[in-house]
């Protein structure tokens, strides 16, 4: 597995937030949006310990299919049972506006979706294959034209990744005052 294609699963978050400012008069809530950009990933390590090695690391959960059903099933469950609680155990925030964030609703799924969808598209500009129509098209059948594009597999990476980077900082720079609750949950 070439270091382009490891999953640098946080670099997700600046597309969410991104999504929750943009949604700010609907009141998006931003820690489903953030856990639902971060769940495809999930996949991952359990495929390298399945198959002991990297050769396939993107299945289900980045299929579109895959993700906005059980990516975004994992995604509201987690949010809903799990974000308050265990992110207020590690980082000062406001739990009980994180618990208010992360109350079950239609938003909520919809964010979670929105999440999942974001995470999968922006790994189509990332990764040389993405298996976005399986189970209908084969997992290595989905080659991203947008890699090749981008110059292949390694400027791709370094441009994604690199935007990504420069993005989040400025996101979560502009949130300094109050920093753990605007970065965490909006």
């Amino acid at each position: 597995m070439a270091v382009s294609d490891l999953p640098i699963t946080p670099l997700h978050y600046p597309i969410a937030k991104i999504i929750h400012l943009l949604g700010s008069k609907v009141s998006l809530s931003l820690p489903a949006l953030f856990v639902g950009s971060m769940i495809p990933d999930l996949e991952v390590p359990f495929m390298f310990f399945l198959s002991k090695d990297w050769v396939q690391d993107r299945m289900v959960l980045h299929s579109l299919i895959g993700g906005l059903s059980l990516g975004t099933l994992i995604a509201v469950g987690l949010t809903v049972f799990l974000y308050p609680r265990v992110v207020s155990l590690f980082l000062p925030f406001d739990k009980n506006r994180a618990k208010e964030q992360c109350r079950f609703s239609l938003t909520l799924v919809l964010c979670c979706s929105i999440g999942v969808l974001s995470h999968v598209l922006l790994d189509v500009a990332n990764h040389t294959y993405n298996p976005l129509f399986w189970p209908f098209v084969s997992l290595f059948e989905t080659p991203s034209p947008i890699v090749a594009f981008l110059g292949g597999r390694d400027v791709a990476s370094i441009i994604v990744h690199g935007s990504m980077l420069v993005l989040g900082a400025v996101l979560l720079y502009r949130g300094r005052s109050d920093f753990w609750n605007k970065a965490l949950v909006g």
